[in-house]
């Protein structure tokens, strides 16, 4: 079962994880492993903010390339090489211990006369990467010549003024709530406390500790109070709301983005086929093939502060068919197309010279007058997160000091306790992310909660109410 706030008030961790995405979900488990007495907490359902919401796309390194070529100093140069390297080699080591979570799939990039990038660029671009990776990277590049291009059955569909197409592999999380989800009862496997639905009231320092009030968010009354050491601030695109709760309300890290997203089914050619461009903005835009159709997008809205339940409006789906038509002008895409759309936001890193802030991942160290410590992350992607934990553990030993790294101990997963339909269609079973949104599955999953004082038909009633707010769903 779920620990009550009364089996968690009084007791004393060495390290708190605020959030359970992919990175705080990676952290706490990387901790726990290494035999620092950890608790985890959301203040929704593990899993179920950006990491959720992402375009699912692994990222080879490429764009890093595309930012060393355009930096201005040789220490930016070798920096932006050398992260294209980390992730190449991250890549690889991914397909190793997630193969059950990612899949392959061919990207084309269309070329154009008169596009920006010569095409030998992108020939030592990937060349780079296949020797930055240890010449192990599975990229399968290729570049297929205007004359070559009659067996890509994708190649009607880009209209007029194709030159050719670069091609290569590239990887999609199948579903990355789910390894969020794992992450964490791995951590409860390994002694943690998780707890999701918990939401963090206040936090003081005394002592170079912390202390902290929780309250729960699915109806349990009262409060809890923990001690603690260490404060890990992986809330993602709400970091500053926690550390303005924990008194550096002056300590700005992060400038959320709003991301939208379309789902739509695409011609039989497209199968396992997917399309990389730039917008209007330079940055990319991405056709996904995911499940049994593809996901296009993201947009990407600044927004002034953090939007719990960001929504993709009809000017948002307007956008992303627009830039689709410009890639793919004769799939002819209209609002006809589009099954559902959702929206996330980024916690891109605080720019104030950039009102979308910086797509590089940066580390803040807080200490309190007494030297309590608190650490937060702001950006980073999916494949990101083994870098993030592997941080966070070294920031524990740094505070903490090291300890003796521990087995799994069991199966913990009492601790994990879905509280919604959408918590099990979306991130235990799998079901959500389907053409009818899961609604077949709804009154099965609805039958499996226990308590909370309603229904199964007011459970269901409220995952049809949630999937037209955040999904466009109309019944």
């Amino acid at each position: 079962m779920r620990s009550t706030l009364l089996e968690l008030n009084g007791k004393s961790f060495e390290a708190v994880v605020i959030g359970g995405g992919i990175n705080g979900a990676a952290s706490a488990n990387r901790l726990a492993g290494a035999g620092y007495d950890v608790l985890l907490i959301d203040s929704g359902d593990f899993g179920s903010g950006s990491s959720s919401r992402s375009s699912r796309i692994m990222h080879c390194g490429l764009n890093y390339l595309a930012a060393a070529a355009d930096a201005t100093t040789i220490r930016s140069k070798i920096s932006n090489v050398a992260l294209a390297g980390q992730m190449m080699r991250e890549r690889r080591r991914l397909r190793s211990v997630m193969r059950r979570r990612i899949s392959p799939h061919t990207f084309y990039i269309p070329l154009r006369a008169g596009d920006p990038v010569a095409l030998w660029k992108y020939d030592l671009a990937f060349a780079t990467l296949n020797a930055l990776s240890g010449w192990d990277s599975t990229l399968d590049y290729r570049r297929y010549r205007q004359n070559e291009l009659g067996d890509i059955g994708i190649t009607r569909y880009f209209g007029d003024g194709l030159t050719g197409l670069a091609a290569f592999t590239e990887y999609v999380f199948d579903w990355p709530e789910r390894i969020c989800v794992d992450y964490s009862l791995d951590a409860a496997a390994h002694g943690a406390m998780i707890r999701n639905y918990t939401q963090l009231v206040e936090a003081h320092s005394a002592g170079g500790r912390w202390r902290l009030t929780l309250a729960d968010g699915r109806g349990e009354t009262g409060t809890a109070k923990v001690d603690v050491k260490l404060l890990l601030n992986l809330a993602g695109p709400g970091s500053d709301l926690v550390n303005a709760a924990c008194g550096f309300s002056d300590s700005r890290t992060v400038m959320p983005n709003k991301g939208c997203h379309i789902a739509v089914r695409l011609p039989e050619e497209f199968r396992s086929a997917g399309v990389i461009s730039r917008n209007e903005l330079g940055h990319l835009f991405l056709c996904v093939p995911w499940k049994n159709f593809h996901i296009l997008g993201p947009t990407e809205t600044p927004l002034k502060g953090f939007v719990r339940e960001p929504v993709a409006d009809e000017k948002d789906v307007t956008s992303i068919l627009d830039q689709a038509n410009v890639t793919l002008p004769r799939l002819g895409l209209t609002k006809r197309d589009v099954m559902f759309a959702w929206a996330g936001l980024r916690p891109a890193t605080y720019d104030p010279g950039n009102p979308r802030g910086s797509w590089r991942r940066t580390i803040y160290d807080h200490l309190t007058r007494d030297n309590a410590p608190m650490v937060s992350v702001s950006w980073g992607r999916l494949a990101d997160h083994s870098f993030t934990a592997a941080d966070m553990l070294a920031r524990a030993r740094k505070y903490l000091g090291p300890r003796q790294s521990r087995a799994r101990l069991s199966a913990q997963s009492g601790q994990d306790m879905p509280g919604s339909v959408e918590d099990i269609l979306f991130r235990r079973t799998g079901a959500g992310w389907s053409a009818d949104l899961g609604l077949s599955q709804a009154a099965r999953a609805a039958a499996e909660l226990q308590g909370g004082g309603k229904s199964s038909e007011e459970l269901v009633t409220g995952y049809i109410k949630m999937l037209a707010e955040r999904f466009g769903y109309e019944d």
